[in-house]
């Protein structure tokens, strides 16, 4: 649709000028001027509905105009008619488009034909050359036509008075190169066929051609003479071509044409056009683009802060991404590096740098980022307590001491929503995820870690076993767990960041090859207590793990004051009952 738009436009522009040119100057003797004023209407009829301005209107909307519009508004189904979905066809599969690129072509081809006859018919002919023209003498219906560089005329038609001026009149024509501005008419009126001003426009170029070509031999001529000879031809048969010929209809005008005088020419006349087009762009090439504003007045809004996280659904494009978006947006730079991904291209390990180039800046690694996400956050609120942070993301918060002592005194337990009773619950440990207490009650709900497959363990050992399967020997994730003592008061106990380890040591210490359990604390302070009772580190170690019935783990303050030990001096009680310990109670 857009190329039938133009062509509308293109063909009001092609008359505009050609009406101006009929009422205004065609009747002037500047012919050349006209000639100039009609090529300039051909070119500025292509080019001129291809510019086009945009203008911004600028609308401001009340509150009433951004208010929802009802929800009982239901619209109502029109259904189109037979002649709105023939048109729909015709514009949605440029049936028009097509149907004129086909017509055009037509016009073309017969436009080509008959040009490569003309060449053919010149070449095939004999010429002489005098004064750079090839002249051929040869009977043909015209009479004398010229084309290019070449002058056709049958002598036998013409007294030598006549062929003198017929000559002259032809070889004017080939000194204007008239005849390219015959080609450039016709090839116009192929793509413009279905406008009939174009073929007005060009019937009125071809005739301002024999004008200027009628001038220039009356300046070497008498002007009697030379409509006599224009006289003496007019029953002679003209029909539309390609060439000039002498015989070019309608005679009388060219014949007035001589007679005017050429003192008065009012060159002005040629610019009576412009106002014109200036309406024509103002009219049709002059977009306005609206723009709406809100009367409501809004707060600008500002990052204050940017947090990224990346775990098992993280991918490589949302690393690159990440990565320029950072730098673009904040000016932080990340970079990451021992990158592991799956099959599926889901991130499985990475190692993030992070420097916001304002003097924070930080790393952090992790080997399964499935179980260990990473995250880093910049803070850019004034007076933020920690503006920046980087590390591994765990699935809870380590509850707080003020808790246990609030917890402890817990007398229902609600585990997952099922409530169980506390005997049952007694020296077990229950892997927390959350947890709330009700101090009216005192009823503790717990939900527990849904990668633990039991809701409590009756030892610490089970507990290792079920972490070593999924994290091997070294655990990096903070887990907390509630216990219920023998006097029914809750203890809490966290780990974070320790090892596990059953690999054996050298056989020639022991008595026997079987493994050892290993208990690895770094440099923390832990009391080793065997059967109640408390034994160096050294003979710990030489425990078989066969004969272990229970061990546990506490690192709770309370717990470890409890048992008669001072927290402060302690970090940890490592207990152990073997199989002898539990038959002997």
């Amino acid at each position: 649709m857009d190329l039938l738009i133009y062509l509308a436009k293109a063909s009001l522009l092609l008359t505009l000028f050609w009406v101006v040119y009929k009422i205004v100057l065609e009747s002037e003797t500047y012919h050349r001027f006209k000639r100039i004023y009609l090529h300039v209407g051909y070119g500025l009829s292509l080019i001129l509905p291809l510019l086009s301005y945009t203008k911004i209107e600028v609308i401001t909307l009340s509150p009433a105009f951004l208010a929802p519009s009802s929800s009982e508004f239901v619209p109502a189904e029109i259904k189109p008619t037979t002649s709105e979905l023939i048109w729909s066809f015709i514009t949605e599969h440029a049936v028009l488009e097509l149907l004129y690129i086909g017509i055009s072509l037509v016009f073309l081809v017969h436009l080509l034909v008959k040009f490569f006859r003309l060449l053919s018919f010149l070449k095939a002919s004999k010429a002489f050359q005098t004064d750079g023209i090839f002249q051929i003498e040869k009977a043909i219906p015209e009479g004398a036509f010229s084309f290019l560089n070449y002058i056709v005329y049958d002598p036998k038609l013409y007294s030598e008075t006549e062929l003198k001026i017929i000559l002259a009149h032809e070889k004017a024509h080939v000194a204007h190169k008239h005849s390219l501005d015959i080609l450039l008419a016709h090839l116009y009126t192929c793509a413009f066929w279905f406008n009939p001003f174009a073929w007005l426009y060009q019937k009125s170029l071809v005739l301002n051609l024999e004008y200027e070509a009628d001038a220039k031999v009356v300046d070497n001529t008498t002007k009697k003479e030379y409509q006599m000879t224009l006289y003496s031809i007019t029953q002679q048969q003209f029909r539309s071509q390609l060439q000039h010929s002498f015989h070019q209809s309608p005679i009388k005008k060219r014949i007035a044409m001589l007679n005017k005088n050429k003192h008065n020419q009012s060159f002005w006349k040629l610019f009576i056009v412009s106002p014109l087009l200036v309406v024509f762009f103002l009219l049709f090439q002059v977009e306005t683009k609206a723009q709406i504003k809100n009367s409501i007045t809004t707060t600008e809004t500002k990052v204050n802060r940017i947090e990224i996280t990346y775990d098992e659904n993280t991918t490589r494009e949302t690393l690159n991404s990440d990565r320029e978006f950072l730098k673009e947006e904040f000016n932080i730079d990340v970079s990451y590096s021992r990158l592991r991904f799956n099959p599926n291209g889901k991130l499985e390990s990475i190692t993030l740098d992070v420097d916001c180039n304002d003097s924070f800046k930080g790393s952090v690694a992790s080997p399964d980022v499935a179980e260990l996400p990473v995250y880093f956050y910049r803070d850019y609120t004034e007076g933020a307590e920690t503006p920046f942070g980087v590390g591994i993301r765990t699935e809870s918060e380590t509850p707080s001491k003020t808790d246990y002592n609030t917890i402890k005194d817990a007398e229902r337990f609600i585990i997952n929503g099922k409530q169980i009773d506390k005997e049952e619950l007694v020296k077990t440990y229950i892997p927390v995820e959350t947890y709330s207490y009700d101090k009216s009650s005192k009823t503790l709900s717990i939900t527990t870690k849904s990668e633990f497959s039991e809701i409590y363990y009756s030892g610490m050992s089970e507990l290792f076993e079920e972490l070593k399967e999924k994290y091997n020997d070294k655990v990096l994730k903070a887990f907390t767990f509630f216990k219920l003592t023998s006097d029914y008061k809750v203890v809490t106990l966290s780990m974070d960041k320790f090892k596990i380890s059953d690999t054996p040591i050298n056989a020639s210490q022991h008595d026997n090859s079987s493994q050892i359990f290993r208990t690895e604390f770094g440099d923390t302070n832990v009391i080793y207590l065997v059967d109640g009772k408390e034994v160096e580190t050294e003979k710990f170690n030489k425990l078989d793990p066969k004969e272990i019935n229970t061990l546990d783990v506490v690192k709770s303050s309370y717990e470890i004051e409890a048992a008669g030990y001072d927290a402060k001096e302690v970090d940890a009680l490592l207990k152990v009952t073997t199989k002898k310990g539990s038959n002997k109670k």
